[in-house]
């Protein structure tokens, strides 16, 4: 059996190939790639790139990669799928044009859509928690954003919207959609009730399935914070909550994964806040309620300094608006640490309230500081907690289990004549 996976990133064997720069996404695809490898099925694994004037193949350690022009569009898509011949098209990600252009070009019952993100509710969410005039147009501010391939914060959430709308185009094409949570199954069935919902869990990157937290009473509080680089991560109402967190733990520290807000001193500073929208913000926003110093960025992280944080950490979390399955809420999850989470789209889904973790309502201000409060003041509760996580994440992430899952979803659609709601 032959599948195409048509992917929204060039995979990394690919990039180094062609001497590209190796993008960072896209962890878990490979990871499910290596886990099919014992698996009766020969991939063939599809992206776009700018940096290519014609398709360009190789055969890589038995797997073939395809890059194909950015500029070719549909048309060089549709000749990569008459040269491989494939028996199943898998398209990851729902928002881009490739998507439809896929739907459009192979045998629908044979095609499985794979939600990655939701464009169009993050879209909605993007500005939660902000004030109103992050809404509001600045022409000089966007021309100068797009000059520098950079966006505002309203340019982020009208690209968003923008593409919510073609996701949902995607999705009345699409017959087979494969997710991972109630929230998106709800959402598939609210676009087209007539698609069939599959469910398969994600494997994530190897160095977090060995080792564990453990609980070092001598250890400063300090909070992980995975990301924060856009408002839909929810980072101002972290700084928000600090005060609140740091009234009763004075040495508490936030570690945020990423690069700080950009520093150019007093002359310089209001330039760049203006520039830099949201960084801009949460630094002035840190500095009016007095806890900058308790903000700690470390830039970007590979997978091994990423565990470091989480390890030396004594909190994981998550403040997004909006998520469907957070890698790094599984990845904490799996190394069995206490963990906040805002009881948001497919979160539910990933981890028990009271059970596994805590969940809180990202709108109610009070909720995440009490949270991150009761974990805090409860060692052993939260050691318990995490212990559960971590039995729920081994099983729900097992990598030989969802690739035995996933090859027989393929061989149910490849010996499928119609696939039927």
């Amino acid at each position: 059996m032959t599948v195409f996976w048509l992917l929204n990133f060039l995979p990394p064997p690919m990039a180094r190939a062609l001497d590209l720069p190796v993008q960072a996404s896209g962890s878990w695809v490979m990871a499910l790639q290596q886990a099919l490898e014992e698996q009766p099925v020969r991939l063939i694994l599809c992206a776009y790139s700018p940096a290519v004037s014609e398709t360009r193949r190789r055969e890589i350690g038995g797997v073939v990669y395809l890059a194909l022009p950015a500029a070719g569009g549909k048309e060089a898509l549709q000749a990569a799928l008459a040269a491989e011949q494939p028996d199943l098209l898998q398209i990851f990600g729902t928002e881009n044009d490739h998507a439809v252009w896929a739907l459009e070009s192979f045998a629908p019952q044979k095609t499985l859509l794979y939600i990655q993100g939701l464009a169009g509710p993050c879209g909605e969410h993007m500005t939660d928690g902000l004030p109103p005039r992050f809404l509001r147009r600045q022409r000089m501010k966007e021309r100068l954003a797009a000059r520098t391939g950079g966006a505002t914060v309203r340019q982020l959430r009208e690209g968003l919207l923008e593409k919510g709308e073609a996701e949902k185009k995607v999705f009345a094409l699409a017959r087979n959609v494969l997710g991972r949570t109630e929230w998106d199954k709800a959402f598939t069935a609210s676009v087209n009730p007539q698609a069939r919902y599959y469910k398969l869990n994600e494997i994530l990157r190897a160095p977090f399935y060995s080792g564990g937290w453990q609980r070092d009473p001598l250890r400063r509080p300090r909070i992980f914070v995975s990301q924060g680089n856009t408002p839909l991560k929810g980072l101002h109402r972290v700084i928000e909550a600090l005060p609140a967190i740091a009234a009763r733990y004075p040495d508490v520290q936030v570690d945020v994964a990423g690069w700080p807000p950009p520093r150019k001193g007093a002359l310089l500073q209001p330039v760049m806040n203006w520039l830099a929208e949201y960084p801009g913000y949460l630094d002035q926003l840190a500095r009016r309620l007095g806890v900058a110093d308790r903000i700690r960025y470390t830039g970007v992280l590979n997978a091994e300094a990423m565990k470091t944080c989480f390890l030396q950490s004594s909190v994981f979390l998550l403040p997004s608006s909006l998520e469907n399955s957070p890698n790094s809420l599984g990845e904490a999850m799996l190394l069995g640490m206490p963990c906040a989470a805002a009881n948001v789209g497919g979160v539910p889904s990933m981890m028990e309230d009271k059970k596994e973790g805590l969940l809180f309502d990202p709108a109610r201000p009070d909720q995440m500081p009490q949270a991150v409060l009761a974990l805090l003041d409860d060692p052993a509760g939260a050691e318990a907690m995490g212990k559960a996580a971590r039995a729920r994440a081994m099983a729900d992430h097992d990598p030989k289990a969802i690739a035995a899952a996933q090859m027989a979803l393929y061989n149910q659609l490849c010996g499928a004549k119609e696939a039927k709601p």
